[in-house]
């Protein structure tokens, strides 16, 4: 009966997190898709899965520079484009896979915790059961999750909610019942979940607590050799990023002062509590205000509040400790992102992703301690109410989520939508510019590309994407000044400005110039594609068709789905007489043009 009970609760679980995000699954790629998967020559060939355990910088397309190691993350991009190339479904589906897996995991982890805390038995009760239902569908359900798993590159939380949640529940059925082969799980999962996201790390910590309260009648020697394999895993994890980029530190630029970045904190964790109760105003691009005073009001308040929320989980957790376990699951798998490691962003709805199952947990736990008291009255309809308004949760957060969706269907209506919701941020202006050019909407693209400037006139990106705009409407001066005034303000995008100056001045048959803009575009970043396409046609143009050739062929080797390039060996093969490369080269192009 019970296991029946736990099939039916597992389809339901699925078949309501597939409706809720139903209309998700043709959602274009957005942002860092771009970069990392769309113009990612590396996850477009299957023999390179091997490098990205020994070459993090093959994570992009674009940028040398990286803080990550995902070495994980970008085989299952390579795998997603081996089968379906560019086509968003794919992709979708795998996203939409995980979070479902996420959710059942957390289903049978509120179920065996309560066994392993001491408050049950591992045949827990149908009330159980319906906790751990509440919880699974709170997480599967809540719009904030719309971030990592409609969002394509929001696959690096769900991937490692997944295998983190899979090595969590392994420790406890290890724990539960004392087999080996469930610890050695438990070591594989978090050994792939350090592979995909270096925040993977806080699972020690979660499970050194988790033994802490609920010891079991074990030793402290007995708790540490338990511990011991995925304590040596984690510091082998950080012994390699420490290898591949010299610290631990994610980034060596001075994006806000320290004392300043730590104020803002508690206003940060204070946001993200109000977005979990009420996720009215979600949004990919928070514009939030960094703190400078401790005088702060808003300081103030927010690190009350937190201070008066420490003391209610304290007092609760003198009954029931699984309070403070999940309070704890909250606050650790928050730490990595805000707390004392300076990011770009100050606040992002995936960063909430692990920790939403903190959430879910307490409000489930609270949703049966409720129904646990109303049982012991005499009227039903009290019980029938309180049900019915956890099912209307349910359904809101689900609804929410669906409407969410919506919003991330194109470019266009994501960046319309966050700068409506962040209209002093110029990131959101900058983009949906580029994503109105896109349609061939360039006079608004060009005006809100201007105001991007003039919000943030240090940026850099937003002068590449205007001249980039100038010089679809034909605009050449004035695209030649956008690219100019970039040059000076970030040297990571120096390769795309001579790219894309080099390719107006060979437009203009400034073959030289044309040529010394394109190389020094490769010679910064020697695995950048589009500057060698460039210097292969200039070269083809000049008549030098040994260069043209070698240079299409590195374009090639970078951009192994690169159709035009494809054709244009073809015809320089055909001119040579190669008539069997020419024909390969032929077929290469043919097949990428229907891709």
């Amino acid at each position: 009966m019970r296991v029946r009970r736990d099939l039916l609760f597992s389809l339901l679980i699925l078949l309501l997190t597939l409706l809720a995000y139903a209309n998700s699954f043709e959602a274009s790629f957005h942002h860092d898709d771009i970069h990392t998967i769309v113009r990612n020559s590396h996850i477009k060939d299957p023999a390179q899965i091997p490098r990205f355990f020994f070459h993090p910088e093959m994570g992009s397309g674009i940028y040398t520079a990286t803080s990550s190691y995902r070495p994980l993350l970008l085989a299952t991009f390579a795998l997603n484009y081996s089968l379906g190339g560019l086509k968003v479904f794919g992709y979708h589906l795998f996203n939409f896979a995980l979070h479902a897996g996420c959710a059942l995991l957390l289903y049978f982890i509120l179920l065996r915790l309560s066994a392993y805390a001491g408050r049950g038995d591992q045949e827990a009760p149908l009330g159980h059961r319906l906790t751990a239902l509440f919880g699974a569908l709170l997480f599967a359900l809540h719009p904030v999750q719309t971030e990592s798993v409609t969002y394509i590159t929001g696959r690096s939380s769900l991937l490692t909610g997944f295998f983190f949640l899979a090595s969590f529940g392994a420790y406890l059925q290890s724990g539960l019942t004392g087999g080996r082969r469930y610890a050695i799980l438990s070591w594989v999962f978090f050994a792939a979940a350090l592979l995909v996201k270096e925040t993977a790390v806080v699972l020690v910590v979660l499970l050194g607590l988790l033994d802490f309260l609920f010891p079991r009648g074990r030793t402290w020697r007995d708790r540490f050799w338990n511990l011991l394999p995925l304590v040596l895993l984690a510091l082998v994890y950080l012994g390699a990023r420490i290898y591949f980029f010299g610290s631990l530190n994610y980034t060596g630029d001075p994006l806000r002062p320290f004392v300043a970045h730590l104020l803002t904190q508690p206003r940060a964790w204070v946001h993200y509590l109000g977005t979990l109760l009420f996720p009215l105003n979600l949004n990919l691009d928070y514009d939030f205000p960094v703190s400078h005073s401790f005088l702060d009001e808003g300081v103030i308040l927010s690190i009350s509040l937190l201070l008066g929320l420490g003391a209610g989980v304290a007092w609760l957790g003198r009954s029931n400790r699984l309070v403070i376990f999940w309070a704890a699951w909250f606050v650790l798998n928050l730490l990595p992102t805000n707390s004392l490691i300076i990011l770009e962003d100050l606040v992002s709805d995936r960063w909430l992703y692990l920790s939403t199952a903190g959430y879910a947990a307490l409000l489930a736990y609270a949703a049966g301690w409720i129904f646990q008291n109303l049982a012991g009255t005499r009227s039903r309809a009290p019980k029938i109410a309180f049900f019915f308004l956890c099912a209307l949760i349910v359904e809101l957060y689900g609804f929410s989520t669906a409407m969410r969706n919506f919003t991330w269907r194109n470019d266009r209506a994501l960046w319309e939508d966050t700068v409506a919701k962040s209209p002093q941020k110029a990131r959101p202006y900058s983009a949906l510019g580029v994503a109105l050019a896109l349609e061939g909407k360039l006079e608004p693209a060009v005006q809100n590309l201007k105001r991007a400037i003039e919000l943030a006139p240090q940026g850099g990106q937003a002068y590449i994407n205007l001249g980039y705009v100038y010089g679809l409407q034909g605009k050449t001066k004035e695209a030649i000044a956008a690219y100019e005034e970039a040059i000076p303000l970030n040297p990571k995008l120096l390769p795309e400005i001579y790219n894309n100056l080099g390719l107006i001045y060979y437009q203009q048959g400034q073959l030289e110039r044309a040529e010394t803009l394109l190389r020094r575009a490769v010679e910064i970043r020697p695995h950048y594609a589009p500057p060698y396409c460039n210097l292969a046609a200039l070269y083809e143009k000049r008549g030098d068709s040994d260069r043209a050739i070698e240079y299409y062929e590195k374009t090639v080797r970078l951009a192994p789905d690169y159709g035009p390039a494809f054709g244009a060996l073809s015809v320089l093969y055909a001119q040579k007489g190669w008539k069997e490369k020419s024909q390969d080269a032929r077929d290469e192009f043919l097949r990428h043009s229907r891709r």
